[in-house]
């Protein structure tokens, strides 16, 4: 089993995606009119993506395949390796990017843009969580 910094981080994660699920199933009104709900998506969006870096990285050390220290150069070391599906590829891509943006852009989000990446990508972020989760496991039993 992983190290239990990495099995916290993931059940957290998977308690954000509940949550993101059910900001995602609100109407895109209701979710523009109340600031608590577009709070708590950009927190809930960068525990999952957080998670999902981390898992990267995890993996990435473990099998000595780190190209260099950037969460880029991580999820690149990850899909070179072959553990990412090629469906999720670019999703995995364009992480480091949203959780820069979630960490340090906080004036600039643009929440038609994050309601919209809820909407279509988030089912496939819980899919590349549990595919990195699974060769965590397989890499630490």
């Amino acid at each position: 089993m992983p190290s239990p910094g990495i099995v916290t981080r993931v059940t957290r994660a998977r308690r954000s995606l509940e949550k993101l699920r059910w900001i995602a199933s609100r109407p895109y009104e209701e979710y523009m009119s109340d600031e608590d709900i577009r709070v708590l998506a950009e927190r809930y969006l960068h525990i999952l993506l957080e998670a999902i870096l981390d898992l990267a990285a995890f993996i990435a050390a473990r099998r000595g395949i780190a190209r260099g220290p950037t969460y880029r150069d991580v999820v690149e070391a990850v899909i070179s390796a072959g553990l990412v599906p090629q469906e999720l590829k670019e999703l995995a891509r364009s992480i480091p990017g949203m959780r820069n943006i979630l960490v340090h852009g906080y004036a600039e989000i643009r929440h038609d843009i994050l309601y919209e990446t809820l909407r279509s990508e988030l089912e496939a972020l819980g899919r590349l969580l549990l595919v990195l989760w699974e060769e965590a496991e397989r890499l630490d039993p």
